[in-house]
C-alpha cells in the first residue's frame, strides 16, 4: 500500500463512529492473531509459561508499566579491554 494510501486510510478510519472503530480493530486483531502468526506477546507469555512449568521460575513476573527508572541511564566508563573480547577470550 502507497504512503498516500496509508494516509487516507488512517484518516477515514478516526472519522468513523465508536461501534464501526470496534469492528476495524476486531477485524485487525484476528488478522493479526491468524493461525500460523505469533505476536511477540504471546511468545513471551509462552516461554513465561515453560519456564514456570519446568520449575526455573517460581511465578511470572508482572510486565513493567513505569519505565521511570530507565529513562535517565547512563552508560558507564569501564578502563580495559572490551568485555565481549574477553568473554571471546575465555571460550577458547
Amino acid at each position: 500500500m502507497s504512503s498516500a494510501n496509508l494516509e487516507r486510510l488512517i484518516e477515514e478510519v478516526k472519522g468513523l463512529p465508536s461501534d464501526d472503530l470496534r469492528r476495524v480493530r476486531a477485524l485487525i486483531d484476528s488478522l493479526l492473531q491468524a493461525p500460523g502468526t505469533a505476536t511477540k506477546k504471546s511468545l513471551e507469555d509462552q516461554l513465561d509459561q515453560m519456564l514456570l512449568e519446568a520449575g526455573v521460575i517460581s511465578e511470572i513476573p508482572p510486565p513493567i508499566t513505569d519505565f521511570a527508572a530507565y529513562e535517565n541511564r547512563r552508560r558507564i566508563e569501564v578502563k580495559g579491554k572490551p568485555v565481549s573480547e574477553t568473554i571471546i577470550e575465555e571460550r577458547r
